[in-house]
């Protein structure tokens, strides 16, 4: 029998040439992913990404880059995309990214909007791919004076970041150590770092908490590991591990530390 599941997008009882629907139906992303990479690389490319909404486990090797989908502006949305980008990593695909600013609403003239993609900007800059997209006017300099100058900053940390992302992605292909990974990835050792949810490592040197709260000008940030002493990025004070310390959070600010 047939029955329209997804709108329409697939119908139980239909068949790919590998099986039914429901033997292989969710696979179809890692079909499509190599049919284009194979296509490319037969026509002479060396280097081969695709960007796609779409995954299954393994679609790395075609070099898939996974983005979020088409997700709400608002900073419920920017609290859940950072837990879904932890994990689409730690299932092995390193190319990940989101829609800064989400895809679906927000007014470039709303203030609370411009908050968020300024945080949402903050949060991209320290993720493998560093991309804003949606469905509406995204030119930075439309968000106000001071978001722009906001999202300036973090574009010159992204650039100044380059060879170190460039490193850690070396790494992500010789190790498979996520770019983006939770704090007990890194600090097993440690058991209050298994219960933070919204914090992560970019690399191996970055600690990073995002700021997901419209209007926050504090945050409390969990470091792990006492035997590190942690340097604050932005002024450069210093903190021993193994503790929780909450540190100013102006619009163009967020705790971002590296190891000291």
């Amino acid at each position: 029998y047939q029955r329209r599941v997804h709108g329409g997008a697939a119908y139980l009882g239909s068949k790919f040439h590998q099986g039914t629907v429901q033997e292989v139906g969710m696979m179809f992303p890692w079909w499509h992913t190599r049919s284009v990479h194979d296509g490319l690389k037969s026509e002479g490319e060396s280097e081969v990404i695709l960007l796609t909404r779409s995954a299954w486990a393994g679609m790395q090797r075609w070099g898939a880059a996974v983005w979020s989908g088409d997700i709400d502006s608002s900073f419920d949305s920017l609290q859940r995309t950072i837990t879904a980008g932890l994990s689409v990593q730690l299932s092995g695909i390193a190319w990940w990214t989101s829609d800064i600013g989400g895809y679906l609403g927000g007014d470039p003239e709303d203030p609370t909007f411009r908050e968020l993609v300024v945080r949402w900007f903050q949060f991209g800059a320290l993720c493998p791919l560093f991309r804003q997209h949606g469905k509406r006017p995204t030119e930075v300099w439309l968000y106000g004076n001071e978001s722009y100058h906001a999202i300036l900053e973090v574009m010159r940390l992204r650039e100044s970041l380059r060879p170190y992302v460039l490193e850690a992605m070396a790494d992500v292909s010789r190790t498979g150590y996520p770019v983006n990974r939770p704090l007990w990835f890194d600090f097993p050792h440690d058991p209050q770092a298994w219960t933070i949810q919204y914090q992560f490592m970019f690399g191996r040197d970055y600690l990073v908490a995002p700021v997901y709260t419209l209007g926050a000008r504090q945050w409390t940030t969990y470091l792990p590991d006492a035997n590190i002493t942690w340097v604050d990025h932005f002024t450069g004070q210093q903190y021993s591990g193994g503790r929780v310390v909450t540190v100013d959070t102006p619009l163009d600010r967020f705790p971002l530390f590296r190891r000291g």
